[in-house]
């Protein structure tokens, strides 16, 4: 009987020395304290940086005007000067007086990515298709030729495909081969703004009505 009993408590004190093993293992007591404690410290710091410097309420931006009137230009086909270049060599090796700006070969009138759709318990891994730019396109990441749409002698536009580099400039211009650059010879072939005027940023917002001592 005592040999039982005996037995009993060895077993029993196994149980308990492994049941305080495995929490000891699994116990992360010190480190969620630790890791809420940093995250606790970090909001407070950011509060207090949005507090003392807000964010700038910009309600005009030369940046995007740029670009509205960059994407305008592009769309509206004006006239340009586009020069082609080869790899290490300074000079170009072509130039044109050219129609809007060059077009990777890989751009496209149409989107070739469509939505496909998760029914049932996998609903929300929808995957979801790029938007075309405002000028009628869909831009490539990366293209290797560039097709160019010149202004012959007789004025009849013809294409020009290259695999080179590719710069054009919104003016009439032409290659100076004393000093290796592009020399603008006529008046741009697109207004552009010079700069934005006005305010930039938003008036700061009325700080809030004290309440009334009741």
């Amino acid at each position: 009987m005592r040999d039982f009993t005996k037995r009993r408590a060895v077993i029993g004190l196994a149980v308990v020395v492994t049941v305080m093993m495995l929490a000891a293992c699994n116990d992360s007591s010190g480190a969620s304290t630790g890791d809420t404690l940093e995250h606790a410290q970090q909001k407070s710091a950011t509060t207090q940086l949005v507090q003392n410097q807000p964010l700038p309420q910009i309600v005009r931006s030369q940046m995007r005007q740029n670009l509205i009137e960059i994407e305008l230009a592009q769309a509206t086909g004006v006239a340009t000067t586009t020069f082609e270049f080869n790899q290490g060599v300074i000079d170009p090796i072509d130039s044109c007086p050219s129609i809007g700006v060059p077009i990777a070969n890989t751009t496209s009138l149409s989107n070739p990515l469509q939505t496909e759709i998760h029914d049932g318990q996998y609903n929300g891994g929808n995957t979801t298709i790029g938007q075309m730019d405002p000028n009628g396109v869909y831009s490539p990441a990366s293209s290797s030729g560039t097709y160019i749409m010149c202004i012959g002698a007789d004025g009849v536009p013809y294409v020009d495909y290259w695999e080179g580099f590719v710069k054009a400039v919104f003016a009439p211009a032409k290659w100076d081969y004393v000093h290796h650059k592009i020399e603008i010879v006529g008046p741009a072939s697109f207004k552009f703004s010079k700069k934005l005027t006005g305010p930039i940023t938003a008036p700061p917002a009325p700080a809030p009505a004290a309440s009334p001592n009741k």
